[in-house]
C-alpha cells in the first residue's frame, strides 16, 4: 500500500544513510516543508518505521516519491563515439562493458549532450562527443530491492551524479564565475573525476582508488588493528588529519594532478574549483586537503539564494539549517535548468 498523502517526496538513497524531503510541489514555486535523514544499520524494520512516520504512511504502506541514486558501478563519462556509420549504439554498449567491472549483459544506457543535458541519439547527433552514463540492471534492481524493505516505491529511480554535475554547472553560471571547476565523487573502489563548465563538462574520467583504498592507507600508515577501525576515524571530525593526508590519499592526488595538468595545457584554461562528495564514509576533511596540494579553492554557493532563483525556498530557517552543499545532488531534482544552458 503506497502513502495516501498528497505530498511530494524526494529521496536521496545513499550508500550510508537516506535522505528524505518533503515538497510542497515539483512545479514553482515549490516549498520545502520537511526534511529527514536517518542513517543506514542493520535494523530494516527500524528505518522502515522512519520513513512511514515521516511520510505518514500505515503499517504497511510506502513513501512513494523521486530517489536519486549512486550505485558504485555506475559510468557517467563524456566520450568521442568513434565508430561506422550505423554503429554508434554499439560502441557505446562495448564501452560501457569495458568500463564497468565484472559487467553483465544487460545494461541500462542513455546519452546525453554534454552542453545541454538533452538525451540525444547518438546516431542523429551531429557532434560526436557524447555524456554516456549507464548501469547495469542488476544494480539498480538490488537498490530498488533495498528500498522496498525501507518502505519506499520509487515511482521515479535518478543518478544523483547527472543532477549534481547539471546543478555545478548552473551554480557555475548563476555564479558568474569564467573557471572551471573539479566534481570528485568518490566511492569505495574508485572516483569520477568531472572537470565542468559554465559551458559545460570540459572533461571526465574514472580513477581507480576510492574511500576503501583510502582507510586501507590509513590503516598501514596508523598500524590500526583493521579496516573499520580506519573507516571510523576517517569519518571523525575531530581528528587532524593535516600531517598524514598527503601520504593517504597519494594515489588520488597523482590521479587528480594528471588529469587538471592536462586538461590546462590542452585549452590553456585553470581550474579553480572544488567540491568533492564521498557518500559511502563522510570525510569532512578531504576537500580541503586534495584543494590545498592541487590550489583549488572549495567551492562556495550561497544555497539558498541559488534555490530561490529556481523558485525553491525553505518553510522556515530550522529546514535552511538543516541542508549544506552535500544536498545538492538530491535539490538538483527539484530544480528547472535552462535546457539550453545547462547539463542536467
Amino acid at each position: 500500500m503506497i502513502s495516501s498523502s498528497k505530498k511530494d517526496y524526494i529521496v536521496e538513497y545513499r550508500p550510508s544513510s537516506i535522505r528524505m524531503v518533503r515538497v510542497s510541489s515539483f512545479n514553482a514555486p515549490i516549498t520545502i516543508e520537511a526534511i529527514q535523514e536517518i542513517e543506514l544499520g542493520e535494523d530494516s524494520e527500524a528505518i522502515a518505521s522512519s520513513v512511514r512516520k515521516f511520510c505518514g504512511a500505515k503499517a504497511n504502506g510506502y513513501l512513494n516519491g523521486t530517489c536519486v541514486v549512486y550505485p558504485e558501478r555506475r559510468v557517467v563519462r563524456q566520450v568521442a563515439i568513434d565508430s561506422p556509420k550505423g554503429k554508434e549504439t554499439e560502441f557505446v554498449f562495448n564501452f560501457l562493458h569495458d568500463e564497468i567491472e565484472n559487467a553483465p549483459p544487460e545494461l541500462a544506457a542513455h546519452c546525453l549532450s554534454p552542453d545541454t543535458g538533452k538525451e540525444i541519439d547518438p546516431k542523429e547527433f551531429n557532434r560526436k562527443e557524447v555524456l554516456i552514463c549507464g548501469v547495469p540492471h542488476a544494480d539498480i534492481q538490488g537498490l530498488q530491492d533495498s528500498m522496498l524493505r525501507h518502505a519506499i516505491y520509487p515511482k521515479r529511480v535518478e543518478l544523483g551524479s547527472v543532477g549534481m554535475i547539471g546543478a555545478m554547472q548552473d551554480a557555475l553560471v548563476w555564479k558568474g564565475s569564467k573557471v572551471p571547476a573539479l566534481l570528485l565523487e568518490l566511492d569505495e573502489r574508485s572516483a569520477n573525476a568531472v572537470i565542468i563548465g559554465a559551458k559545460g563538462i570540459e572533461m571526465s574520467r574514472r580513477i581507480d582508488t576510492g574511500s576503501r583504498d583510502i582507510a586501507e592507507a590509513l590503516k598501514l600508515e596508523l598500524s590500526l588493528k583493521d579496516e573499520d577501525a580506519a573507516i571510523r576515524l576517517l569519518s571523525s571530525k575531530d581528528f587532524d588529519f593535516s600531517s598524514i593526508s598527503r601520504k593517504i590519499i597519494r594515489k588520488l592526488l597523482r590521479e587528480l594532478q594528471s588529469s587538471i595538468g592536462y586538461y590546462e595545457v590542452q585549452t590553456g584554461q585553470s581550474v579553480n574549483w572544488i567540491h568533492s562528495a564521498s557518500r559511502s564514509i563522510q570525510m569532512d576533511w578531504l576537500e580541503g586537503s586534495i584543494g590545498g596540494f592541487l590550489n583549488l579553492v572549495p567551492f562556495e554557493l550561497e544555497l539558498e539564494e541559488w534555490l530561490k532563483s529556481g523558485g525553491i525556498s525553505f518553510a522556515n530557517d530550522e529546514l535552511k539549517e538543516m541542508t549544506d552543499f552535500s544536498w545538492m545532488g538530491l535539490l538538483s531534482s527539484l530544480y528547472t535548468f535552462n535546457k539550453e544552458e545547462v547539463a542536467a
